[in-house]
């Protein structure tokens, strides 16, 4: 099936299909998350960045994105009876809406699966592992892996402004992205400063 033939309605089917239906590891679940995120890359015909989000919702049946300024959070994401709404604070950097609008569909992606796959560990309550698998698909979404190594290593560009500019990121984004993915020590991307 190509990406013309995957109905709207069945995408988010189909990256809930790709989790495993029992409590999940830290490792399974960024395996997982990076599994979906690529899988939605490819069905959304995006192949660099910096990813359109708003585009790709507008693909998906029974979301609305609402922007609102002055929110108590920078995202929020609730179903309305009818259709998801995600809401995101307008008055907070572009970079940082993005980032915050591809976590808020993270929730949505998730959504029928954390009681199953997310359950309270000895260290960490589920609501807490629900968060962080919601910012490590933002970052996955915004910041695909093969994306980051071809930027970094085939490109040459190496440099936290350059390449959040590139991805369309936050600078706070992209080093942690690159610690996360083990381009830079944690030493190096706190070193980094940021931009006045």
């Amino acid at each position: 099936m190509t990406a013309q033939e995957i109905k709207p309605s069945s995408t988010l089917a189909a990256l809930r299909d790709q989790v495993p239906k029992r409590p999940l590891t830290p490792a399974e679940i960024r395996q997982v998350l990076d599994r979906q995120t690529t899988r939605l890359l490819k069905l959304s015909q995006i192949y660099g960045p910096p990813v359109p989000v708003e585009a790709i919702i507008a693909l998906l049946p029974r979301l609305i994105v609402r922007h609102a300024p002055d929110l108590p959070s920078s995202g929020r994401t609730q179903w309305n009876g009818a259709a998801w709404v995600l809401l995101i604070d307008s008055s907070e950097p572009k970079v940082r809406q993005r980032f915050s609008l591809s976590h808020e569909l993270a929730h949505v992606v998730w959504h029928p699966l954390t009681d199953a796959t997310l359950q309270d560990t000895k260290t960490t309550a589920a609501d807490a592992r629900i968060e962080q698998a919601c910012e490590y698909f933002a970052a996955c979404l915004l910041m695909p892996r093969i994306w980051m190594k071809r930027a970094y290593f085939d490109d040459g560009i190496q440099d936290v402004p350059s390449l959040s500019r590139l991805f369309g990121v936050s600078w706070v984004a992209m080093r942690y992205r690159l610690e996360q993915l083990g381009f830079v020590s944690a030493a190096v991307a706190a070193n980094t400063k940021e931009a006045a």
